[in-house]
């Protein structure tokens, strides 16, 4: 995403020759984007309408196709492990609900039903459940597991946690809790013989006074890397899956966010405003050869390999 052009649109970037191309181009605003697991399609949120609805334009920036067309706004849009559906947020019932589609469009389902709201979360590996947080009371708030079909529902935390992200061996989920004011991140791993309907395991991976977010697995599942305010400001971290061995990968004295692994988990390309407003960046997987992607006085952020 870039607001170069004065809104938010979005470009691909070859991080090798640094070529830009823009996908969208319009005079509305444009968010959350999210490549299809075979590298063909970029679906995304734009208000052109007047309100969110959900769009996939084509990874040459030809096609571009409204997939909801729903009063309320829908967001945060999720490709399936196989591409075949999208997962996303739908105020149009009067709160945020957890709502699949087919890829290519087609009338969406609901697949929760409760009067709190619901925050999109991660697809497991496997395609069979899709876990969300949920806000509310101590009965309600925390993560929720749902399958697609909208059969089984498992609440299985009950704190204030929110944004899982599933391990690549579909065995872990890392999520961050806010307590008493602070925000960590934890990890619930199913029991070795049983599943997520049975009682999981909770480990705590951060304890710092600054808030630790954003976990990001790397792609053979070993490494997490994270973002921690433990220095003053936003930097990457980088921690073993069962929180040893944290290396801090950036020191530029400025925000750095939203670390993403490239397919291969050489790379991660993140957000820093080292230079002012947010610029993309890349760096190895033990925080060298750091290099900016993106040179504009814009802000720039969402990158997603």
């Amino acid at each position: 995403m870039s607001e170069v052009d004065g809104d938010a649109e979005i470009y691909i970037i070859n991080p090798d020759s640094g070529v830009i191309t823009s996908l969208t181009d319009n005079r509305s605003t444009q968010s959350s984007p999210a490549w299809s697991p075979d590298g063909k399609h970029v679906v995304f949120v734009s208000d052109e309408s007047g309100d969110l609805e959900i769009n996939v334009v084509d990874a040459k920036g030809k096609l571009t196709e409204r997939l909801t067309n729903i009063p309320g706004d829908d967001k945060a849009p999720i490709w399936s492990p196989d591409g075949k559906s999208l997962a996303f947020i739908s105020n149009q019932d009067g709160n945020a609900e957890v709502y699949l589609m087919a890829s290519d469009g087609g009338r969406p389902v609901r697949i929760t039903a409760e009067e709190p709201d619901d925050f999109m979360g991660d697809w497991s590996p496997d395609g069979e459940w899709l876990a969300f947080a949920r806000s509310g009371n101590e009965e309600e708030r925390g993560l929720w597991l749902r399958n697609p079909d909208g059969v089984n529902l498992v609440h299985l935390t009950q704190e204030e946690d929110y944004d899982p992200a599933w391990s690549p061996n579909g065995k872990h989920i890392a999520f961050v809790r806010n307590s008493d004011g602070n925000a960590d991140l934890y990890l619930a791993s199913r029991l070795e013989d049983g599943s997520w309907q049975d009682n999981v395991e909770l480990t705590r991976l951060t304890q710092h006074e600054e808030k630790d977010l954003s976990a990001a697995w790397s792609p053979d599942g070993d490494n997490i890397a994270f973002v921690s305010f433990r220095d003053g400001n936003g930097e990457i971290y980088i921690m073993r899956e069962d929180g040893s061995k944290q290396l801090r990968l950036t020191t530029n004295e400025a925000d750095d966010l939203d670390p993403v692994w490239s397919p291969d988990g050489k790379q991660m390309a993140f957000v820093s405003h080292l230079y002012g407003p947010g610029e993309i960046f890349l760096m190895d997987d033990d925080g060298g050869n750091q290099h900016r992607l993106t040179t504009n006085d814009a802000e720039d952020y969402s990158p997603d390999w």
